[in-house]
């Protein structure tokens, strides 16, 4: 091979490594700090509300400054998404498409959806539970390696004059599956029945001992309902990715409920899911729980926007969740001997 030929394919092979590595970003990763981004969303909102149930994309832009004054505006398309909060809610959750173009002269990434989620109903209760979901999102970033990035952002909501349609509110986005495979080099799954032969034992158990320790029964393998499936290099089988957590006891919405199966009394009450597993298994998962316990506890106060009360019912209902793992008897009658408990059909 001429050298000037493979001189030409090492800057290719050098340049296509530096944009899986990094170098380049999704705008979501652009958007990435601890504190909300301020997020102007422009859009007929009169419309939207009144076309939700059709799921159209409709034309809106977005203005996004963050805490180091770097801002950025875009064109995009706005739609409905949802099923549950699509009908109970004032505030539809909203999902949002920007063109691939844009991203490119921006020298972004084309991962060009993203999930925007907002509070309920007006009033800071709502408030409240839409920041312990997100809560429930970060808590599961620190217990699993195979988890969706999201991000708080403040949303002004502008009418297509610019004038205010609504209160200033807290909210945050929800990175699309395609961008988390990608950020994981890994590849998804659009099976539309999944076999629980198809599942890494070890991933699932780490799903189902978080969702019991936010309290949360509504998610169900089979139909993927609040789950996706991805492979990811490191396993074997498929890994589930959990999602959507405002059912949760944590979250403690009044439109939350278990179930008609399960029979349980309140939605706060914690019901295992898992597979039945060796003792020893159970434990080594545990393990990750525990040796996190003190940034589990120490992180609903440091979620912007939770008030005191808030803080401390999230930090309350999660030291529930160590009472039981770290009592033996606790442990085997909660979880352990409290498996292949799927009374749910749907």
């Amino acid at each position: 091979m001429p050298k000037s030929l493979s001189f030409s394919l090492l800057l290719l092979f050098v340049f296509f490594v530096g944009k899986v590595s990094g170098q380049t970003i999704s705008i979501l990763q652009w958007m990435q700090q601890d504190k909300a981004v301020d997020l102007y969303l422009t859009l007929d909102w009169k419309e939207i509300q009144k076309k939700k149930e059709d799921k159209a994309y409709m034309p809106a832009s977005v203005l996004l400054k963050k805490e180091n004054g770097d801002t950025m505006h875009l064109e995009l398309k706005c739609k409905t998404r949802g099923h549950m909060r699509l009908d109970i809610c004032s505030y539809p959750p909203l999902k949002l498409k920007f063109p691939k173009s844009e991203l490119t002269k921006r020298s972004l990434l084309e991962m060009n959806e993203v999930d925007l989620v907002h509070p309920c109903q007006n009033g800071d209760a709502y408030d409240q539970y839409l920041l312990r979901e997100y809560l429930a999102y970060k808590l599961y970033q620190l217990v699993s390696p195979v988890a969706y990035n999201v991000q708080l952002v403040n949303i002004h909501y502008e009418n297509p004059d610019h004038t205010e349609a609504f209160e200033s509110t807290l909210g945050f986005l929800v990175e699309n599956e395609e961008e988390l495979v990608m950020r994981l080099k890994g590849r998804s799954s659009q099976v539309a029945v999944m076999s629980e032969r198809a599942i890494d034992h070890g991933a699932f158990l780490r799903v189902t001992l978080f969702e019991f320790m936010i309290g949360n029964t509504d998610w169900y393998i089979q139909t993927r309902h609040n789950l996706d499936f991805i492979v990811v290099p490191g396993y074997n089988l498929m890994v589930p990715v959990p999602y959507d957590f405002d059912y949760s006891g944590l979250v403690g919405a009044p439109y939350a409920a278990h179930h008609e199966t399960l029979k349980l009394p309140t939605v706060v009450t914690r019901y295992y899911q898992g597979w039945c597993e060796t003792e020893e298994d159970v434990n080594n998962m545990l393990k990750v729980f525990i040796d996190n316990k003190e940034k589990i506890l120490a992180m609903p106060a440091e979620i912007q926007g939770m008030s005191e009360r808030s803080v401390e019912y999230a930090r309350s209902y999660l030291e529930e969740f160590f009472t039981i793992i770290e009592n033996p008897k606790k442990l085997q009658n909660n979880i352990i001997k409290h498996c292949d408990m799927w009374p749910v059909q749907e």
